[in-house]
């Protein structure tokens, strides 16, 4: 399999990688992630730890595409477009990431050098549990549609700790399970506890007879 250097290079400097790599070598972001996130030998990693060390290696290079754009959103004082909906079917994200920021060269060439099975690794991610109707997969393709636009958009949803259940056939009856997609850390997502709103619901709730129910209205 073969790549062509120049061309992934320049790619990923048009990113702001600066000096160190997408991989290839020991401070490349593939093995650093691979070593220091999971503490495990390079050869002792598995299919798990891989792609979460591809994920956090190509989310290094989204970082950096996405302080760029913001400082030009603010730079040039854009409208800015926010997206609500409950839900937002996302699918995975690796695949979709890897497409958009135009890194198929350097990662065929990752998987090749690391002798990293491509298809078997994109299986360890879940899809994203954040709803489980047709308004949801519609609100990710309106945000889809609004990235190919570049119109400077954000979406603001729900994080549900569970996807819609898993369903199995038993001796004939169905099986429901839950769809813990979290059971392992979501390798795209930011955590900023400090960054909170608070909601007044301008009610009270009590519980009673394991029913909740209103109690008061307040102003």
């Amino acid at each position: 399999m073969s790549t062509d250097k120049t061309s992934v290079d320049r790619l990923l400097e048009q990113y702001g990688c600066g000096p160190v790599q997408f991989a290839g070598s020991d401070n490349g972001l593939y093995e650093r992630h691979l070593l220091f996130d999971n503490v495990v030998a390079l050869t002792a990693a598995g299919a798990r730890e891989r792609f979460e060390a591809v994920a956090r290696s190509v989310r290094d290079v989204l970082s950096q595409r996405w302080i760029r754009t913001e400082e030009t959103y603010e730079r040039q004082n854009a409208k800015r477009i926010y997206y609500l909906s409950m839900e937002f079917l996302i699918g995975r994200s690796l695949a979709n990431n890897v497409t958009n920021l135009l890194l198929d060269p350097a990662v065929r060439d990752l998987a090749a050098r690391k002798h990293v099975d491509w298809l078997g690794l994109l299986e360890q991610e879940p899809d994203a549990g954040l709803g489980n109707g047709g308004l949801g997969r519609l609100a990710a393709c309106f945000l889809d549609s609004m990235a190919t636009l570049q119109l400077p958009a954000m979406g603001y949803g729900l994080r549900y700790e569970y996807g819609i259940f898993k369903q199995s056939m038993r001796n004939g009856w169905q099986q429901e399970e839950p769809d813990n997609w979290l059971r392992r850390a979501d390798p795209w997502e930011v955590a900023r506890p400090q960054e909170t709103v608070e909601f007044p619901i301008g009610c009270g709730f009590e519980l009673r007879g394991g029913s909740l129910g209103v109690i008061r209205d307040q102003p």
